[in-house]
């Protein structure tokens, strides 16, 4: 898919950033990536095992289900299949599912987290628009499964998303809530996209939209080089790696960043000099 396709924002500041993502409505979620030259992609198309045969991805889930009952309880045990795919995207396991936050904030951590703080590089929060994308794939399943959306009220449940899952042969994008979310994902309010077909890529499979590409799917582009200065910001919105991964590992990890991203002596000496100024004009813009 040529970038022409989707919409491309560049901005040039976090600052910037946060003027402009106020314009999303709650109809959009979003995926932030550490690098602004990668494409929205899931994990099983990134694994060298998916084109092995047409099966393969049914095995894979199914041998995780078989493994998986040895480490949960029976309260913890998933009842649907969409619930154990949410699962298995928590543990690391490849799926077809790609996570999104509801939160641009939280998007935002994600790419600046590992993001190498250098002007020539940017990082990327996408947007989809998934009010949007649930209605274009509506129109796409109601040409295949008419009955099922009459007796789900077109809705995807989970048994029209199991159907969606085995036939693997409708290429779309389509988003999906599974009905029991964990801790860590209610945290980082969490909504996934799944393919249609496991074998192809997301973004090959978001063709489905056609022309309506470039009011579902934007990609914001910022500055690496703004790496601390959002970090620090979005500490202060509480939104650090203890607060979005709850344990011990997630407290290390923020620990870690917090004091990555504290001030240069450097930046400390610009700060006292602007709020000097700042006090001699009062009135200064």
């Amino acid at each position: 898919m040529s970038s022409s396709q989707y919409c491309t924002v560049q901005l040039n500041s976090w600052k910037a950033f946060k003027q402009f993502v106020q314009k999303f409505s709650a109809n959009w979620a979003f995926r932030g990536q550490a690098d602004g030259r990668w494409v929205l992609n899931n994990a099983i198309e990134r694994t060298a095992f998916i084109r092995h045969h047409k099966g393969v991805e049914i095995e894979f889930t199914a041998e995780f289900q078989r493994g998986a009952r040895n480490y949960l309880s029976k309260d913890e045990t998933p009842n649907h299949l969409i619930e154990w795919l949410a699962l298995m995207q928590h543990h690391g396991a490849p799926t077809r599912l790609l996570d999104l936050s509801k939160s641009p904030f939280i998007a935002a951590y994600f790419a600046y987290e590992i993001a190498y703080a250098k002007p020539e590089h940017s990082v990327a929060i996408w947007g989809i628009n998934v009010h949007h994308l649930r209605k274009k794939a509506l129109e796409l399943l109601a040409d295949n499964f008419e009955d099922d959306l009459a007796q789900t009220n077109h809705l995807i449940n989970e048994t029209l998303f199991e159907k969606i899952f085995h036939r693997n042969d409708l290429s779309f994008v389509f988003p999906v809530e599974p009905f029991r979310m964990n801790r860590r994902y209610s945290l980082q309010q969490s909504i996934f996209v799944s393919t249609g077909i496991a074998e192809l890529s997301l973004m090959e499979q978001l063709n489905f939209l056609g022309s309506d590409i470039e009011k579902t799917v934007v990609k914001i582009e910022i500055p690496s080089s703004f790496r601390n200065e959002a970090l620090r910001d979005l500490l202060q919105m509480n939104l650090h790696r203890a607060s979005l991964f709850p344990d011990l590992d997630g407290y290390a990890a923020s620990l870690r960043l917090r004091y990555d991203s504290m001030q240069t002596p450097e930046e400390k000496h610009e700060e006292h000099e602007s709020k000097l100024v700042d006090e001699n004009f009062p009135f200064f813009p």
